[in-house]
């Protein structure tokens, strides 16, 4: 898998490295909050109340800055907009939850970042409201895929068939970061309007008898025209700056990928023996495994080159049926929570039709990949004795273990000759998950809301 900066893999820099950016970002991220008014709870639910339309504002300014700041990136060539993840698009659970935590916004004054801003300053509200949010996110647990696991609410927040669901398509990307900015631009212009108008009045304003005062709507068009030019002119600029010369395309040409696949859904195979050893030690210690294999390949191909740990599917040509069956095999044996972690394919289809398994898979809400050259690939790289492996490998905790000797004891466990999997050994140049003394992917509901 090639990641494009900024994205780098969870484990491409030290813990120590990840923790500090984690508190700088974090402590940023409150400071701000902090200093747009999101640590009180009067300041937050004045909107509702059509007082104070600053959340707003804040979110809003947001959400444009990061849409023309990714296509800004992606003109330079610094963000791959093929590695932002989507979820799929539930609609239903989606406006039960969206209302569930409307009405806790409003009645509790806060969302989780913001109460956790509030709490820091002292606030008792904001630590009661904590202690709910707590609850509530240890309920989804119990009952999503805990002790109380339950059939009708997982059917319920993962409907069967859901898929990824894009605002466009038949809309060109350009044409919303037109007219979303646009639109949230001059919005700002009016509400301040809307406060002065239909603002519900405050006990003193009612007790003074104050009236709402006549308000007069401005003119459109100079706000509007702002707008337009400041969108026109970013897109101007990445459209000259995006490369496309023929310097850049043959830099492009030169990086390794996969023909017919994407870049997000491919991982190679050496990253892959990575995963299941240390996913072997896991489940040796009782813990969840953190990626799964969907082995698609024919009997005599598995006897040759074989992962035992594998989820093993008979391969067929009807893809309907293959997703199906790989779907059923995944709930059936860890559960639905499963799919959201990474499951690789490995298959000795050609790479066109692995694609279309490994994106309709996507489409379900299964976090698959594509094993990068599949069968061939897995029995060359991994079992073959001139195997191209990185000559330095270094066990953690332990003396420095050669190359050939640990590759030939990854092999003799695939092959079932070894009961005990090898040590677990990061491999140079490849995509590691999280270390082993990690716990699984977290699984459940995404998060929402100012913060």
């Amino acid at each position: 898998m090639i990641a494009s900066a900024p994205f780098i893999p969870l484990n491409g820099g030290s813990p120590t490295l990840y923790a500090l950016l984690a508190l700088l970002v974090g402590t940023g991220f409150g400071f701000f909050l902090e200093r747009a008014g999101f640590g009180s709870a009067k300041k937050l639910t004045s909107v509702f109340t059509l007082r104070d339309w600053q959340v707003y504002k804040v979110m809003f300014t947001a959400l444009i800055t990061a849409l023309v700041g990714s296509q800004i990136l992606s003109g330079l060539g610094m963000l791959d907009l093929s590695l932002v993840e989507v979820g799929s698009t539930m609609l239903l659970p989606m406006a039960v939850g969206g209302l569930l935590f409307g009405v806790g916004f409003y009645f509790g004054g806060f969302c989780p970042g913001t109460a956790v801003v509030s709490a820091v300053r002292g606030r008792l509200d904001a630590v009661v409201f904590l202690v709910g949010v707590l609850g509530g996110m240890y309920a989804f647990a119990v009952f999503f895929d805990g002790p109380g696991q339950a059939d009708w609410f997982q059917s319920f927040y993962q409907p069967v068939g859901s898929r990824v669901m894009h605002l466009y398509g038949t809309i060109p990307v350009w044409a919303l970061a037109i007219v979303i900015p646009v639109g949230v631009i001059i919005s700002f212009r009016y509400v301040d309007l809307l406060t002065q108008r239909f603002a519900l009045r405050t006990p003193e304003q009612l007790a003074s008898g104050e009236s709402r005062p006549r308000v007069r709507m401005p003119a459109l068009a100079p706000v509007a025209k702002v707008a337009l030019a400041s969108v026109g002119a970013v897109l101007v600029v990445v459209g000259v700056i995006r490369p496309s010369d023929p310097a850049s395309v043959a830099v492009a040409a030169e990086t390794p990928r996969v023909v017919g696949l994407d870049v997000d859904t491919t991982v190679d195979a050496l990253s892959v023996v990575g995963w299941v050893v240390s996913d072997a030690h896991r489940l040796a210690d009782d813990g969840p495994a953190n990626s799964y294999v969907l082995d698609v390949r024919t009997a005599g191909e598995r006897a040759a080159a074989p992962i035992g740990t594998a989820i093993e599917l008979e391969p067929t040509a009807d893809t309907g049926d293959l997703v199906d069956d790989a779907i059923a095999a995944i709930d059936g044996t860890y559960g639905e929570a499963a799919r959201n972690k990474p499951i690789v394919v490995l298959s000795s289809a050609d790479p066109a039709s692995t694609t279309v398994v490994v994106r309709s898979l996507r489409e379900h809400g299964v976090n698959a990949f594509a094993l990068d050259g599949g069968n061939d690939a897995w029995r060359a790289v991994v079992f073959d004795d001139a195997a191209p492996w990185p000559a330095a490998v270094v066990d953690r905790g332990a003396d420095a273990t050669g190359i050939a000797a640990y590759r030939d004891q990854v092999v003799a466990w695939l092959r079932g000759g070894v009961d005990t999997p090898p040590a677990y050994v990061p491999i140079p140049g490849t995509l590691q998950l999280p270390s082993e003394v990690a716990t699984g992917v977290a699984t459940g509901g995404g998060g929402g809301g100012c913060g």
